[in-house]
C-alpha cells in the first residue's frame, strides 16, 4: 500500500485545528518580515532598520527595543533521513526502524503539501547522499519515499550522518525547514558543531528512530547485530543486563536531548507506529517555543 495516501488519512485526524508552525504555506510562519501581525520585541542590533524601533517599548524599560512581525510566506521542507543499514533493524518487538522513519517523513511531506509548500526527501545511497527536488506534487514524494525505502538494507552502507547534514545545508538554498530522522545516535561535539551551523542556516527539528531493546524476551531468536554481522550470544536475556542497558539507554537520550534543547533543536522520540503522525504533527506545533 501506499504510504502517503495511508498516512494522509491519519494526518486529517490529527489536524483538527490550524497547524502553526513553519510548515503552514501562506500562514502565521516562524520567519519574520514586513506585514501587519506582530510577533515580540527584541533587542536592536547593528543593521536594524530604525523604521522597526518601538519607541514606547524602549521608553518603558529603559533598552532600545525593536519590533518583529510575522512574515507571511511559503516555506521549503528538506527531510534529511539516515537509511542503509540503520534502519534495517527493530525498534521494538514486530516494529521495524523502517517504518517508524518512513512514516515520519510521510506524515511531515503531507503537512507540507497541505498548506501549499514544497517538501523534498534526502538519503543515503550506498553511503552516498541524494536529494530530490522539493515539490508540491504528493506523487512525487511518494516516489521519494519509495527509493528512500529501497536503500535500507542489512547489506547496505550506513549513513554519514555528518555528511548528510553538510548536504542538508547546501540543498536548501533560502531558509528552510530541516527535518533530521536518525537512529539511536549520540551527538558527539564534531555532530554537535554541525547541528549548529545548520541551525544557522535552517530551522531544525529532530526526530530519533530507536533500536530494539536487544534484552527483551519477546524478541525471540536468534538475533543479529547488524553493524557487525554478528550473532548476540544468548545470555542476554539477563535481568541484570536488561537493567544495565536501560539505564545507558537512558543515559544517551537525555545527553542527545540536552544536546539539542542547547542548539534550539525541537526534537521527538519515535516508537509506536499507532502514535507516529501524531507525534509528528505535535513537534511541528512545538517549533514556535524552541527557538
Amino acid at each position: 500500500m501506499a504510504r502517503i495516501p495511508r498516512v494522509r488519512g491519519a494526518v486529517a485526524l490529527a489536524v483538527r485545528h490550524k497547524v502553526v508552525g513553519q510548515l503552514d504555506g501562506v500562514h502565521p510562519s516562524l520567519h519574520v518580515g514586513r506585514s501587519l501581525d506582530f510577533n515580540d520585541l527584541r533587542e536592536y542590533a547593528a543593521g536594524d532598520d530604525v523604521a522597526d524601533i518601538d519607541w514606547r517599548a524602549t521608553a518603558r524599560t529603559g533598552e532600545l527595543l525593536i519590533r518583529r512581525h510575522v512574515a507571511e510566506r511559503r516555506s521549503a521542507l528538506l527531510v534529511a533521513l539516515t537509511t542503509g543499514v540503520q534502519l534495517a533493524g527493530l525498534a521494538a518487538p514486530g516494529v521495524r526502524k523502517r517504518d517508524l522513519a518512513l512514516d515520519a517523513a510521510a506524515t511531515l511531506a503531507v503537512l507540507a503539501h497541505a498548506f501549499g509548500d514544497h517538501a523534498g526527501l534526502l538519503w543515503c545511497d550506498d553511503g552516498s547522499p541524494r536529494a530530490a527536488r522539493p515539490t508540491t506534487r504528493l506523487v512525487d514524494l511518494e516516489r521519494q519515499l519509495t527509493a528512500a525505502e529501497a536503500t535500507v538494507s542489512p547489506d547496505a552502507a550506513p549513513t554519514d550522518l555528518d555528511r548528510l547534514l553538510g548536504t542538508a545545508a547546501r540543498t536548501l538554498r533560502r531558509r528552510g525547514v530541516v527535518a533530521v530522522i536518525s537512529d539511536d545516535v549520540l551527538l558527539d561535539p564534531q555532530l554537535e558543531s554541525r547541528v549548529r551551523r545548520l541551525g544557522a542556516q535552517h530551522t531544525v527539528l529532530w526526530l530519533t528512530v530507536p533500536d530494539a531493546d536487544p534484552t527483551d524476551p519477546r524478541l525471540g531468536g536468534p538475533l543479529l547485530d547488524l553493524e557487525r554481522g554478528a550473532r548476540l550470544p544468548d545470555w542476554l536475556y539477563d535481568e541484570r543486563l536488561r537493567r544495565d542497558l536501560a539505564d545507558e539507554r537512558a543515559r544517551r537520550a537525555t545527553l542527545r536531548a540536552n544536546a539539542l534543547m542547547r542548539l534550539g533543536v525541537a526534537h521527538a522520540e519515535l516508537g509506536d507506529p499507532a502514535t507516529v503522525v501524531a507525534d509528528v504533527v505535535s513537534l511541528v506545533r512545538r517549533l514556535r517555543h524552541v527557538r
